[in-house]
């Protein structure tokens, strides 16, 4: 998190020698663009919306639900003719 941080361009105080130096309103922030540039990674249906990107009981119910559906659905190809 530090490198980001530093790369950042944003001009801190030289007193601040970690990231846990930093004032919590820049650290939430900084934690937050993690998070969103995480979900950036993801494939586009699995997003969640921007609308509750600042609600963690949302976003944990968008997560189970989009995860769960996936991981519950098989399709099977299957010839019974070829089955023994």
């Amino acid at each position: 998190m530090w490198r980001i941080v530093q790369d950042s361009n944003i001009i801190f105080d030289s007193k601040f020698k970690d990231v846990t130096d930093l004032p919590f309103t820049f650290s939430y922030l900084i934690r937050k663009r993690m998070q969103i540039d995480s979900w950036m990674e993801l494939p586009k249906d699995k997003r969640p919306p921007e609308s509750i990107w600042d609600d963690p009981k949302e976003l944990d119910e968008w997560f189970d639900r989009i995860y769960s559906e996936a991981q519950t659905e098989f399709n099977i190809n299957w010839n019974e003719d070829e089955v023994e």
